[in-house]
C-alpha cells in the first residue's frame, strides 16, 4: 500500500512540472505582442506589397492572404523574413485581406494573428504601359489549318505573354505563351485545330513593376486543313474588279494570300451554276493578277477557283472556290 500512495505522489508531482514548465499553444500565442500598422504599397492591378510593424525583436514572419472574406487556412501563406512582402497574380479590380503574424523567439511559436487588412487592386497597372494594336500579324501566311501569327505595338523591356483558347474562353484558364525578349512583337503559335476560332489577349510584363492589363480578345479562325499537307491551298481569294479591255476581250483582277513558299497558281473558269471542270485553266506567277478571256459574255455570271502548284513531288493543292463575278 505504501509502495501505490509513493508512486501516485511522483506520478502528481511529474504531471504537474510538466504543465507547468510548458504551457500550451493558445498561451504561447499569447505571449507576445501581435504586428500592428497593417498597410499595402506599390499596389496595381496584379500586384501588392505588405507592410507591418511589431515591438519586439524577430526575423521570421507568416503572411497569409486570400480574396475578401476568404476563411484562414485556405490562403496562401508566405513565411518571409522581414516585416514586408510582395505578391503577384493578383486579379484587376478584385478585393482581398491578409493577415500577419510573427515568430516569438521566447516562447518559439508564433503570435496570434494581426488582420484583417483589406484592399482592392486597381485596374490597370500604372507603372507598366499596355501593348497596342494588338492584331494578325501581316503577312499573306500569318494565318494556316495550324498556326496563327500575332503582332503588337509598345512591348515592354520585361517581354510580353499571350494567353489564348477556344473562342469565349475565360481568363485563366486558356494557355499562356512568353515572349521573353523586348523585341518580339509578334508570336506564332502553333499547333492548332482547323476550321477553329480562338481568342487571344496579350500583356506586357514589367518585371519588379507587374504586368499591365490584358488587351483582347481578337478572335482569328484557322483554315481548312488541306489534303495536301505539302502544298498549302491559297486563302483569301477575292475578285477586285472586272471590265472590257481594248480588243473586246473581258478581264478579271484576282488577290489571294498564299504560304510564302508558293510562287505559282493556276485559275480556273466556268460559268456559274455549271459543274467545276477544268477546260479552261491559265497558269500564272503573280499575286494579284488580271486574266482576260475571248468569248465571255457582258452580263454573265461565271465561277472561278484556284489552286497552288507547288511543283515535282509536292504537287497541288485543293482547287479553292468559287467566287462568283458577273462580267461587265
Amino acid at each position: 500500500m505504501k509502495k501505490i500512495t509513493l508512486l501516485l505522489a511522483v506520478s502528481l508531482l511529474i504531471f504537474g512540472c510538466s504543465s507547468d514548465d510548458s504551457p500550451n499553444e493558445e498561451n504561447q500565442q499569447n505571449s507576445c505582442a501581435l504586428p500592428v500598422n497593417l498597410s499595402v504599397q506599390n499596389l496595381t492591378n496584379t500586384t501588392a506589397s505588405f507592410n507591418w510593424d511589431v515591438s519586439i525583436s524577430s526575423s521570421l514572419y507568416q503572411v497569409e492572404y486570400g480574396t475578401f472574406g476568404f476563411s484562414q487556412g485556405s490562403g496562401i501563406t508566405l513565411t518571409v523574413p522581414d516585416t514586408y512582402t510582395s505578391v503577384q497574380n493578383l486579379q484587376p479590380q478584385t478585393q482581398y485581406s491578409f493577415y500577419t503574424r510573427v515568430f516569438c523567439n521566447e516562447s518559439q511559436t508564433y503570435s496570434n494573428w494581426a488582420g484583417p487588412f483589406s484592399f482592392v487592386t486597381l485596374d490597370s497597372n500604372p507603372f507598366c504601359e499596355d501593348p497596342t494594336n494588338f492584331t494578325e500579324d501581316v503577312y499573306p501566311d500569318s494565318i494556316t489549318h495550324n498556326k496563327i501569327d500575332l503582332y503588337w505595338s509598345s512591348p515592354s523591356s520585361g517581354g510580353s505573354e499571350i494567353q489564348y483558347g477556344v473562342q469565349g474562353f475565360n481568363l485563366g484558364s486558356g494557355t499562356t505563351q512568353i515572349e521573353p525578349d523586348f523585341y518580339d512583337q509578334s508570336a506564332s503559335i502553333n499547333n492548332l485545330n482547323s476550321e477553329t476560332t480562338y481568342d487571344f489577349y496579350v500583356r506586357n510584363v514589367c518585371e519588379d513593376s507587374g504586368f499591365s492589363s490584358w488587351v483582347g480578345p481578337v478572335s482569328i479562325t484557322t483554315l481548312n486543313e488541306p489534303s495536301n499537307p505539302n502544298c498549302i491551298d491559297p486563302f483569301n481569294f477575292t475578285s477586285t474588279s472586272s471590265g472590257t479591255n481594248s480588243d473586246g476581250s473581258k478581264y478579271f483582277d484576282f488577290t489571294w494570300d498564299y504560304e510564302s513558299s508558293q510562287n505559282s497558281w493556276e485559275i480556273a473558269i466556268v460559268e456559274a451554276g455549271t459543274a467545276f471542270n477544268t477546260s479552261s485553266v491559265t497558269a500564272t506567277s503573280f499575286s494579284p493578277v488580271r486574266v482576260s478571256y475571248g468569248g465571255v459574255t457582258s452580263g454573265q455570271a461565271y465561277d472561278f477557283y484556284i489552286r497552288s502548284n507547288c511543283g515535282g513531288t509536292n504537287g497541288f493543292s485543293d482547287w479553292v472556290g468559287p467566287i462568283t463575278v458577273t462580267a461587265q
